[in-house]
């Protein structure tokens, strides 16, 4: 059975990674949210997040915790030694490093790297270390709850594009939801009232973003008949429950 204490730590987590997803206003917010739940959680001092880029293969630098240094900042690439570098680009799995000869004056060994997956494909890597006094470092408990973190920053990462798709092709691009949505939105963002709507009543906005996709098609040219075409391939790309393919056929 389960004690006092483990229910009221159990409740402790489910708080801190439920804050995760409803707590952030933005992107950014978010991430740096998720680094200061990682020590939180892990009793750790520093957090880093890294994204892949796959065309430079350098590891970016998105949020940092508790590290000041030339080696890692936010926005560039991730100065580590080749070796280390090597290894962290690798990780598929939860994974320990240990300290290192040529390690970086920045970072407390040893660390806990864990990757970003979305979709089965690595976007990036949290990693956490220097482990706070009087914590019992990285135990079993503590490398399971480091498992559920990455999942959760995937999500944020997932939603973050999704929430800047809606406000640059909505917002900005459909004046017709805009005007739609100007009297409900008061002091609020128009695109965060568009997403309030589209939650609250997804039917009226379907009905608006239908009729603006028609004007703007009508505006730029295309006949009756064309934006019918377009309308029964929406239809057919419903009826086959799966996405339109990249090439539009």
């Amino acid at each position: 059975m389960m004690s006092t204490m483990d229910f009221e730590t159990s409740l402790e987590v489910l708080r801190i990674l439920s804050g995760a997803l409803t707590v952030p206003h933005s992107l950014d917010d978010g991430l740096k949210h998720i680094a200061r739940m990682t020590g939180e959680l892990m009793a750790t001092e520093q957090t880093v997040l890294l994204l892949r880029d796959e065309d430079r293969h350098e590891l970016i630098v998105r949020t940092s915790v508790g590290i000041n240094g030339p080696n890692i900042r936010v926005g560039h690439p991730l100065v580590v030694p080749e070796r280390l570098k090597q290894v962290l680009w690798r990780v598929r799995s939860l994974h320990q490093i240990n300290w290192i000869e040529a390690g970086i004056p920045d970072i407390g060994f040893p660390i806990l790297v864990v990757p970003i997956c979305v979709k089965g494909e690595r976007i990036g890597l949290i990693l956490t270390g220097k482990s706070r006094a009087g914590t019992p470092g990285f135990d079993t408990i503590h490398r399971k709850l480091f498992g559920l973190i990455a999942p959760f920053a995937a999500l944020m990462i997932e939603n973050g594009k999704v929430y800047d798709y809606l406000r640059q092709t909505f917002a900005q691009h459909s004046q017709e939801l805009i005007e739609a949505n100007r009297r409900d939105a008061g002091r609020r963002d128009q695109a965060e009232q568009l997403m309030i709507s589209s939650l609250n009543n997804p039917n009226k906005v379907v009905r608006l973003l239908a009729e603006s996709f028609y004007k703007e098609l009508a505006r730029a040219g295309f006949s009756p008949g064309h934006i019918t075409t377009a309308a029964a391939h929406i239809l057919e790309c419903i009826t086959r429950s799966e996405p339109p393919a990249a090439n539009g056929r």
